[in-house]
This record gives structure tokens, C-alpha cells and sequence, in this order.
């Protein structure tokens, strides 16, 4: 063989393997992207809990800024504080920012951060989703009253399998945790306990303990995911309760920081856990200020105006 065919043959050599390693080569897809290499779209979670929201536009779920009780500004100084720590979710926050039209900047309006946290919470509160690969699991509530909880599955292509739909009465809890106990002439009593008629401590307008009767209690059983607030004071009384119920000076408990003072202790602990099942109480004594006592903390009730 001449020496111009033997190079002639080696680089055909070399081109046909090449060629037979590219064939056998598979393209990686963009770790930023949302499409497999077949062209199937591939869901975040959060874009997923909107998806379900989308087939499900009635959903139901309790808002702490609006539940039991409004306060106005409340909302917008939570979505402030929160917003830092909605930014670092990073899948959450870039499916908000999708949803509400907005580009991704430094800054951001107090009326972009309040639509943000909105987003935030409805999230957060308004659809469950379980498991760590597809099909997730999925459970959400639709309906405020006579309604329904309906659970199934959602693959991360979106294709939603419903699996149960059973009536479900859904209501906003109203505020202590069962068990809490009540300060009465009689002793120590559950909240859940206690009934119209029955003695209760209360305060009168002069800022004395005296007795009285209760007029209103009402049980509410929680059935979407809630949020309640645990406070401990320094010396040891614990509370825990839905972060909008007031204290005796009408101040919510989820507003409490460390090293404040409430009922004349200081704040030592603070802690929010998702109340899931059971039910919350709250009661209403007679007189002009509506406090009681509970686990030894004076509160307010939330059944005065309603």
C-alpha cells in the first residue's frame, strides 16, 4: 500500500468511529429545564399544586392573617417578615413569580410582596402533596360549609387521577388546642369541656378576677391544615392556640417575638406546628371584656361578635 493510501484509509477509519460513538451518545437535558428529552413537560411540586388548583378552583383552606381574627396591617407585616425565607425557596418562589406575571429582580414593591406571600400561603395551606417521586399524592378540601375532601394522585407530567371524593364539612377552626385547660371556681376544665351556663374566672372592667358564667362555646373540627402557635413564658406557662388569637390587650399571639411580655412574663419560647386533625375551641364569659384564662395565660375570646 502507498504511503498516500494507508492515510487515506486511516482517516476514514477514524471518521467511521466517530460516527459509530456519536450514534451510541445520548443528549443530557438542561438541569433548568422543564422538558424531558421525549418532550413531556415535567412539573415542580409548586406548579403542580397550581395545576391541581386549576382543576380544583373552589379550594378551601384557612388563612392565619383572616382566621379567627383580622387585624388590619397584620397581613402585610407578615408577608415583610416572611419574605426573605419565600425567596430561598427557590421552586416555590420562581412558580409564583410565573403565576403572578412577575420578572425576577433585587427588589421587590410592599404590593408585590403581599401578592407574593398570598401565593405563599395558599401553597402552602390549600393543597397537599406527599411523596418523593411520581405519581405524588394529593389531598385538598373544595367547598367552605358542605363540601368535600377529595385525595388521588398527580404524575410530574400533570395527569391528575382522583381516587376519593367524600363529603366533608369544612369550617375555619376557631382557636385553642384540645386540652387546654380553663381557669373555673370548680378547678382546671378542657376547654373542650366546658358548656354555656357553666362558672367560669373572668376579668371585670376594673382589672379584677371575679366569677361568671359562660355564655357561648363552640368546637370546630379542623379539617384542612392549620397553623397554631406555641408560647412558652419564662415562668413555664405554655400556651398554644391559632396564631390571630388575641391576648387580654387584644394583641394576636402569632405577632409575639422572644423577649416580649405577655400576661406579665416574658416570652421564651415560640414554635408554629401544623395542627392537622382534631379540633379547636374557644369560649365566651359573660361581662364586658370577655377574658378568661387559659393554661393560666389571660386571653380574649373570639365569640363576642359573632
Amino acid at each position: 500500500m502507498s504511503r498516500q493510501a494507508a492515510v487515506l484509509y486511516s482517516m476514514i477509519v477514524t471518521t467511521c468511529i466517530f460516527f459509530i460513538m456519536l450514534a451510541g451518545c445520548k443528549s443530557l437535558p438542561s438541569a433548568t429545564s422543564n422538558t424531558t428529552t421525549t418532550g413531556v413537560n415535567v412539573y415542580t411540586v409548586p406548579q403542580l399544586k397550581y395545576l391541581l388548583g386549576t382543576q380544583y378552583p373552589d379550594l378551601f383552606w384557612n388563612d392565619p392573617d383572616l382566621y379567627p381574627i383580622a387585624r388590619e396591617g397584620q397581613e402585610l407585616q407578615n408577608a415583610l417578615a416572611q419574605f426573605p425565607s419565600i425567596k430561598e425557596d427557590r421552586e416555590e418562589f420562581t412558580a409564583i413569580l410565573a403565576h403572578l406575571n412577575l420578572t425576577e429582580k433585587s427588589d421587590y414593591t410592599d404590593e408585590e410582596k403581599l401578592l407574593i406571600y398570598r401565593e405563599h400561603k395558599m401553597l402552602a395551606s390549600g393543597v397537599q402533596i406527599s411523596g418523593t417521586a411520581s405519581p405524588y399524592s394529593y389531598l385538598l378540601f373544595i367547598g367552605e360549609g358542605q363540601g368535600y375532601k377529595i385525595s388521588g394522585t398527580i404524575t410530574a407530567s400533570g395527569k391528575i387521577t382522583e381516587l376519593r371524593k367524600e363529603p366533608s364539612f369544612n369550617t375555619h377552626p376557631i382557636c385553642l388546642a384540645k386540652g387546654t385547660a380553663i381557669d373555673t371556681p370548680l378547678g382546671p376544665v378542657p376547654v373542650e369541656d366546658l358548656r354555656p351556663g357553666m362558672p367560669v374566672w373572668t376579668e371585670n372592667a376594673s382589672g379584677e378576677r371575679v366569677e361568671g358564667v359562660l355564655i357561648k362555646t363552640a368546637v370546630t373540627e379542623v379539617t384542612t391544615p392549620f397553623y397554631m402557635s406555641i408560647i412558652t413564658l419564662q415562668d413555664g406557662r405554655r400556651i398554644t392556640a391559632s396564631p390571630g388569637h388575641p391576648a387580654a390587650d387584644d394583641k394576636a399571639l402569632g405577632s409575639y417575638k422572644i423577649g416580649d411580655l405577655l400576661d406579665g412574663s416574658v416570652v421564651s419560647g415560640i414554635e408554629t406546628i401544623s395542627h392537622n386533625s382534631g379540633f379547636t375551641c374557644d369560649i365566651l364569659p359573660a361581662g364586658c371584656t370577655g377574658l378568661y384564662w387559659a393554661n393560666g395565660v389571660l386571653l380574649k375570646s373570639t365569640l363576642a361578635d359573632k
